[in-house]
């Protein structure tokens, strides 16, 4: 019972333990630490910036990427929807760096800035949003029309029905798209450097020109961690805000 009960804690230790080890390794041969420590102050600002770049692109990705998703379901909507997700589909094909590049060059042809945060959150906006998007519209289309029939026939009006059975029977597909966004978000932030968006890639595009793999080390290594973080942190939450039969009949579907 004992060995047991220590399993699951084991489980979840032994990834931790890995990758403490697999850091403090890179630290230490590379020198990361020693120049981490010499600019501390300078790491927590970079750190922030990062922070502030993936939280707003995020925020803004899943409002519209949900809006959006469940706008193509709708009556009236949803002979737009093909169209939609095929621009969709074409778009998240477009690498990270060409989305960037887009953003430096297109925005001042609007009269904006190609230069600085705001084309940098624009940018990374609309890297995140495709997935949400198509997560949010796959989820919602693949809620059993039985079960809406049902809740139609119980008297619920439209309104009712989607955030009472579609959205939260999505939820799971939906938290799917967040997380793979969310992922590539926090890897893509390093380049929002190069149009002077600030963040960790500084010291990463620093270490390249410099080939000073310490200085490298120093910035990538801290955009692997925030990346494994909201990761964990969005799996959390996912088991927060999924309803417990949902989560049930995934685990029987999976099994």
């Amino acid at each position: 019972m004992e060995a047991r009960a220590f399993s699951p804690v084991l489980k979840k230790l032994i990834p931790v333990l890995l990758t403490i080890i697999i850091v403090a390794g890179l630290y230490k041969f590379y020198g990361a630490w020693a120049y981490t420590t010499k600019n501390l102050a300078e790491f927590f600002r970079l750190t922030w910036e990062h922070l502030v770049l993936v939280i707003i692109s995020m925020a803004a990705a899943v409002t519209v990427g949900v809006g959006l998703g469940t706008l193509m379901t709708r009556k009236g909507f949803d002979h737009l929807s093909p169209a939609i997700m095929g621009v969709v589909n074409v778009w998240q094909s477009v690498p990270s760096l060409g989305v960037i590049a887009l953003a430096y060059g297109f925005l001042p042809l609007l009269g904006l800035s190609g230069i600085g945060v705001v084309p940098a959150l624009i940018a990374l906006f609309f890297h995140a949003v495709a997935p949400i998007v198509r997560n949010t519209y796959a989820g919602i289309q693949a809620v059993s029309k039985d079960v809406i029939e049902a809740a139609t026939g119980m008297g619920m009006n439209p309104k009712q029905i989607l955030f009472r059975i579609e959205l939260p029977n999505a939820l799971p597909v939906i938290m799917g798209g967040v997380r793979t966004s969310t992922a590539i978000i926090v890897g893509t932030a390093p380049l929002a450097f190069l149009i002077g968006g600030g963040g960790l890639g500084f010291w990463i595009f620093t270490g390249i020109a410099l080939m000073d793999m310490g200085i490298m080390v120093a910035g990538a290594v801290p955009v692997a961690l925030i990346a494994m973080l909201a990761d964990s942190a969005l799996a959390r939450t996912e088991k927060t805000v999924v309803s417990k039969g949902i989560q049930a009949e995934e685990y029987q579907v999976a099994m």
